[in-house]
């Protein structure tokens, strides 16, 4: 339960914090932290269920302070967990750099699937050069961020959580020699 608190804890404190350095720099020179704590929860949670509500809950906290369609955030936070928690089980994504180039992609599959959501239920908004420019700048400090944001949420949950740790067990079967 503590954990629980304390990754929530960090997921609200994260836009509060970005959403103030956006008062000094413009957004797209800040990293979107609270998706970092969503991607981190996907690679080092270990309940699948407990990480999903976690990540629903801090997509929720993000649509009230970002004032974006409510629910659009907490929908591409659920598909980020998602793509995590996938990946983490098929690819290596414990180093630096194979999580930031990770983050690059998942980056630019959120910004679209943004785009997406506003052209579907909103008049205006959709793709343009301003958002693709933006997105470059974007990607590349979401993957400066991810190691540290994913290295804290391991942290939290290892701290605080059993004793077998933070990360899930890889499933490998087993050779079967014939004599």
């Amino acid at each position: 339960m503590k954990r629980t608190l304390l990754i929530l804890l960090i997921g609200i404190a994260a836009p509060v914090l970005q959403g103030a350095l956006n008062t000094f720099v413009p957004a797209r020179f800040t990293p979107d932290l609270a998706f970092l704590v969503v991607i981190g929860l996907g690679l080092y949670w270990r309940s699948t269920a407990g990480g999903l509500v976690l990540a629903a809950t801090l997509g929720f906290a993000a649509d009230l302070l970002s004032g974006s369609l409510l629910g659009q955030q907490a929908l591409l936070r659920l598909l980020a967990f998602g793509a995590a928690r996938s990946a983490s089980g098929h690819l290596n994504l414990r180093g630096a750099v194979p999580q930031s180039f990770f983050v690059v992609g998942l980056t630019a599959l959120n910004a679209l699937g943004v785009a997406t959501l506003n052209v579907f239920f909103t008049a205006g908004g959709g793709f343009d050069l301003v958002m693709l420019r933006d997105l470059l700048s974007h990607a590349l400090l979401n993957a400066l961020f991810a190691f540290p944001v994913s290295r804290l949420v391991e942290a939290v949950a290892t701290a605080f959580g059993d004793d077998e740790g933070a990360r899930r067990a890889l499933r490998l079967t087993p050779r079967v020699r014939s004599i």
